[in-house]
């Protein structure tokens, strides 16, 4: 197999892969020779030389015409993938040479996913018809990784002050911790709502490797609120607001989620000062890529994004001061 070896890697040319290709597709030599604009003793001559270098048979003629082999089966499968990626590979580097955005793959907390991505994708799609917006969900530990080998372009969720040198980052806005229940949620009644009656519910909180678990359970540790009854851990936001629409449990979810959930009439904010939890959000990206325009475009709507919902999260904030 080592001849094989050598020929695939050193002189197996596209154009023997446009060949097994197109000839699969028109199975007729004459066909094939007038569609690639070469004359059809042309065409048989690379075949043979190609099924000769490989030492095995790609096609056999028959009364239907020219029908692959196992091994021509086998290598047109690949052909395809390869001129299909090379296809690709054209339409990216074309865009990026005329600053489109066609494709962003983004990595984003669930968090994110309920109001600032969607506004951004709103954004993006109209100032460019044609474009791939890919979101993976996760917690940034997941994230990360992906972001480092290439699979995301940038990631959208809470920053860390322990992120790697590999990275660059810019923040957009600070979003405040609250605790939240759900409408009509027996301490929404209290009229001196104080920590120690938390004590009979279960509660909802974040993963324990999560950023903000941490601060959390320092802080109901400061108030003498013990986490060690029942409770749901989990960073999914579906999960978390489901549990708390549907149970008596009571949970700390970002400002911004609980702004947007209080406005339909699921959640409640209970008047607890947790004034002190807060967290960055932003954007974070791989700092040895270069900067294009594209990339350019996406962190210009991302503020864009940014700028309109921050009017509506300060009278939130405003109102939960009174």
């Amino acid at each position: 197999m080592a001849h094989l070896d050598w020929y695939i890697r050193a002189n197996l040319k596209l154009r023997h892969l446009q060949l097994v290709v197109t000839l699969d597709e028109l199975r007729n030599v004459g066909r094939v020779a007038a569609y690639l604009n070469v004359s059809q003793p042309a065409v048989s001559k690379t075949l043979s030389a190609l099924e000769r270098e490989l030492n095995m048979s790609l096609f056999q003629r028959t009364a239907r015409g020219m029908e692959p082999t196992e091994h021509g089966e086998c290598l047109i499968r690949h052909a395809r993938q390869i001129l299909g990626n090379l296809s690709s590979a054209r339409d990216e580097l074309r865009d990026i040479s005329e600053g489109r955005v066609t494709r962003v793959a983004m990595g984003a907390l669930p968090s994110a996913t309920v109001l600032l991505i969607p506004r951004f994708i709103v954004r993006l799609e109209a100032e460019s018809t044609d474009v791939a917006v890919t979101v993976r969900e996760g917690a940034m530990g997941s994230l990360l990784p992906s972001l480092r080998a290439g699979d995301l372009d940038l990631t959208v969720g809470i920053l860390s002050e322990s992120l790697g040198v590999e990275f660059e980052s810019e923040v957009l806005y600070e979003d405040r911790i609250v605790a939240v229940a759900r409408h009509a949620h027996p301490l929404t009644y209290e009229r001196k709502l104080n920590w120690n009656m938390l004590a009979g519910y279960p509660m909802v909180l974040p993963s324990e490797h999560s950023l903000t678990r941490g601060p959390i359970d320092s802080y109901l540790a400061q108030h003498g609120v013990s986490t060690a009854r029942r409770h749901v851990e989990s960073v999914s936001t579906a999960t978390n607001i489901g549990v708390l629409q549907f149970s008596d449990s009571v949970g700390f979810t970002a400002g911004e989620i609980a702004r947007h959930f209080v406005s339909l009439g699921v959640l409640s904010v209970l008047p607890l000062n947790v004034s002190n939890l807060t967290m960055r959000v932003g954007l974070t990206w791989m700092a040895n890529r270069r900067m294009t325009v594209a990339y350019q475009l996406v962190s210009r709507l991302f503020r864009e994004t940014r700028d309109e919902m921050l009017p509506e999260m300060e009278a939130f904030a405003r109102s939960l001061a009174r």
